[in-house]
């Protein structure tokens, strides 16, 4: 209509591996649009993202969200896991995100009230740009891949108090190396949240074939002798 505007509800759920109730999530969001993005509406898709606090374990997550216009509605189900990073000696890393777009977080079409309270510590969100992440890891060869994780508690210098982690990216197709980054050293922590070591990496696909790939990020603490090699698939298509 007129307005360009929708109004969207989103209910999510958390439940342990024993069926209780951990965490939730509920906002109702109105979606402004100008009027080119209304226009295409019908080849966009509109991404919502919150965040919940859990501990180590094991989880299903069901989500249901509701255009309030038509009243037409949909669910989602999920489980996954938190890791326990005390039980083992390993390097701990995060989950590792791809993505192919990073936009501005003032141009989001629709907020939530506590929306500002997340932003001030999310890991996505650098300098008022936000890593978007891909839900489906596929790619155009037109585009640039932007990876990010993060490596927590780093062993620091005892003297300087800083780390020493290095960290490059590895594309694979079978057991042949096609890709590989240049290293990347961090040896400073993040300011905004304590122990948490951040990595980015920006890596063109243009000269990539289309087809199938593994990603695989080498992480290397020098100062603490650890190491991890965490993998993901992605695919990458024709302009």
């Amino acid at each position: 209509g007129a307005r360009q505007t929708t109004d969207l509800d989103f209910i999510g759920q958390v439940r342990d591996s024993g069926g209780r109730l951990v965490g939730g999530v509920r906002d109702q969001i109105t979606v402004k649009l100008s009027e080119a993005d209304a226009a295409q509406m019908d080849r966009r898709h509109l991404q919502y993202d919150t965040g919940l606090t859990v501990g180590p374990g094991v989880y299903s997550l069901t989500f249901l969200a509701r255009e309030d216009q038509t009243g037409k509605m949909g669910t989602f189900e999920t489980k996954f896991t938190v890791p326990d990073f005390k039980s083992g000696k390993g390097l701990r890393v995060s989950s590792v995100i791809l993505s192919s777009q990073k936009e501005a977080v003032s141009a989001a079409v629709g907020a939530a009230d506590n929306n500002k309270k997340l932003l001030a510590n999310h890991p996505l969100v650098q300098d008022g740009q936000k890593v978007v992440p891909s839900i489906t890891r596929v790619f155009r060869k037109d585009q640039t891949l932007y990876v990010y994780f993060e490596v927590y508690d780093p062993s620091l210098d005892p003297d300087q108090k800083t780390p020493n982690v290095f960290a490059a990216i590895e594309l694979l197709q079978g057991a042949r190396k096609v890709f590989t980054s240049r290293p990347v050293r961090v040896d400073k922590l993040a300011t905004s949240r304590p122990g948490v070591a951040p990595f980015s990496f920006e890596i063109p696909l243009n000269r990539l074939q289309p087809g199938e790939y593994i990603s695989q990020v080498d992480v290397i603490d020098q100062l603490g002798q650890k190491f991890a090699f965490p993998r993901s698939s992605l695919v990458v298509l024709p302009q």
